[in-house]
């Protein structure tokens, strides 16, 4: 594995995709892979995503028909952190977010029983 700190692309490297800059990266491709799952969000706050070590984006869709919350920390609280409207969604990815969308999600509503929808875009194994 190259070290990090020799690291370099020419000035015309413009990665379009995180397929593109982990290519440059390790001189191979590295597949992605989609893994949905859902979760039942209510007045507590929950963990929300498990694969942050190899995510790359992650999308929370809002199922139900309350405000969930997303925040970055256990601590989030209904209505303060990353609104998700019902019947909508919110997304982050490295190439607009950097390491933010490696963190630890949580999520929270307003009421009990809520559905938030996550699918998480993570560097695959198998190539």
């Amino acid at each position: 594995m190259p070290d990090a700190r020799s690291f370099r692309v020419s000035d015309k490297f413009n990665p379009i995709s995180v397929r593109d800059l982990i290519a440059a990266y390790f001189g191979t491709q590295i597949r992605l892979q989609p893994k949905e799952t859902t979760l039942t969000v209510g007045m507590t706050a929950v963990a929300a995503g498990a694969l942050g070590n190899q995510r790359v984006a992650i999308t929370f869709g809002n199922c139900g028909s309350t405000l969930i919350t997303v925040g970055l920390s256990a601590g989030v609280v209904s209505g303060s952190g990353y609104p998700v409207a019902p019947s909508s969604f919110v997304s982050f990815t490295w190439l607009l977010d950097g390491e933010l969308v490696m963190g630890q999600f949580y999520a929270i509503s307003g009421s009990a029983s809520q559905t938030l929808y996550i699918c998480e875009s993570v560097m695959s194994v198998v190539n």
